[in-house]
């Protein structure tokens, strides 16, 4: 089992699919990472910008119905600019990957990707980007 993580590392999930969702539930608590789930990024939005300082940490889909993904990371940027990102999506294109890429601190997964390695070297990796101590 890994070693715990500091208690003020606090990761924002932000996926449509509730499944996925679920599964990184598990695979967080494991690792003793504290997470706070979300459906629809608007609600992460809200949280997020209600309490900027909460989050070390933002794991979130790129295509979601109400907010797509990149949008989401620019708002949150405005108030949080080195707030690292896992951006995740299962329709990947070169484009986008620049697009993305372009925002700076974040990492670019494509769906599937292997959870387990994720949270033992990417989150640890971006945490440390920011200044973390995971």
């Amino acid at each position: 089992m890994a070693d715990a993580p500091p208690v003020k590392v606090r990761i924002a999930v932000v996926d449509d699919e509730k499944m996925l969702l679920q599964v990184f539930s598990s695979l967080l608590r494991q690792h003793h990472y504290q997470a706070d789930f979300f459906s629809n990024p608007l609600n992460a939005l809200e949280a997020i910008t209600n309490d900027p300082a909460r989050y070390s940490l933002v794991i979130a889909d790129i295509r979601m119905p109400q907010l797509d993904g990149i949008t989401f990371v620019k708002k949150i940027r405005f108030l949080l600019p080195k707030m690292p990102v896992v951006f995740m999506t299962g329709d990947p294109s070169p484009e986008l990957k620049t697009e993305v890429l372009k925002l700076g601190n974040v990492i670019f997964l494509e769906k599937p990707f292997p959870l387990e390695a994720t949270l033992k070297e990417t989150i640890p990796k971006l945490l440390n980007t920011n200044g973390e101590n995971p």
